[in-house]
């Protein structure tokens, strides 16, 4: 895309320090906005992590380097940037009067035609917000690391406009990313629709007892892991055939788990093991930088990005 809009991204938490320098990069002015500025530091440090891990892996350019430290503006300075911003990523957390509160002040300090988009992983961000015209506002959900994983879904609302649609796609693929449009809103997409299926049966295993939760993860990295990044899960059948498939829609299917199955995350929540922000999950992390375990995460994900 020739034309570099000022982009405005809301929240510079996980999604919004990647997604903000994944602009900025792709030579973007990009204005990264926190109310904290103890959360901006903590992006300027995962930023810098991100470079150095991309120019390690030969992943971003010396233009790009440059892009990043010239383009991408910290701030907690909310009217400024969106009296700016024609392009707007909101990236705060799944909470409605948060939400609303942010739109609310978007609408009265952007431009009419700024196009707002909400990289929501699963919220009807339409029946939440109301904005004046609703036209431009569309959901362009990331997927984590969002300047690492290609993957943007993108949902549109009752009224979005096909122009919006079309602008928003030929942004996400400036960034070298690959859009994919659901028609309407659908709860929880089609990424987490798939990923809540595939872990709900993974909890129940471990519910039941079957299997340990090493032992299911170890189940998915080596075998349908190593196929995912290339081929999907209605293309595998062309391969193993679509009778298999029947089969297993008619017989295997109907014995899964149609439970929550939150055993296991229930316990991890009550113990206030969350994962690596917390120090500790499944696994230990305690003692260890987050920003290098994020880098040792991101340098895997590259290494099949480059492969495949």
């Amino acid at each position: 895309m020739d034309e570099k809009v000022n982009v405005l991204v809301i929240g510079a938490g996980i999604m919004g320090h990647s997604i903000a320098m994944d602009f900025a990069a792709h030579g973007y002015p990009t204005a990264l906005y926190d109310q904290s500025a103890e959360q901006l530091e903590m992006a300027k440090k995962l930023v810098t992590g991100n470079v150095q891990l991309l120019e390690a892996e030969d992943m971003i350019t010396a233009e790009g380097v440059k892009n990043v430290n010239d383009l991408l503006v910290y701030t907690d300075k909310l009217e400024d940037a969106a009296k700016k911003a024609k392009f707007v990523v909101e990236a705060v957390p799944e909470v409605p009067d948060i939400k609303q509160a942010v739109y609310a002040e978007l609408d009265k300090l952007c431009s009419p035609d700024t196009i707002f988009t909400s990289t929501t992983s699963g919220m009807n961000i339409y029946d939440v917000v109301q904005i004046s015209n609703p036209g431009r506002l569309i959901i362009g959900h990331f997927n984590n690391p969002a300047h690492i994983i290609p993957l943007v879904e993108v949902v549109m609302g009752p009224e979005t406009s096909q122009e919006t649609l079309e602008f928003t796609k030929k942004i996400y693929e400036s960034l070298d990313h690959v859009p994919v449009v659901l028609k309407q809103y659908a709860i929880g997409f089609i990424v987490n629709r798939l990923n809540t299926a595939l872990a709900r049966e993974a909890n129940y295993i471990v519910e039941q007892g079957w299997a340990t939760p090493e032992d299911v993860d170890k189940a998915i990295t080596n075998n349908a892991g190593l196929k995912l990044a290339f081929e999907g899960p209605l293309e595998l059948y062309d391969h193993i055939g679509w009778e298999l498939g029947k089969l297993g829609g008619t017989f295997l299917a109907p014995m899964l788990c149609n439970t929550t199955a939150t055993a296991l995350p229930d316990k991890l929540c009550e113990e206030g093991n969350l994962g690596v922000k917390t120090g500790k999950g499944l696994k230990d992390y305690s003692g260890l930088d987050r920003s290098e375990i994020q880098n040792n995460r991101n340098r895997k994900i590259l290494k099949v990005i480059r492969t495949v």
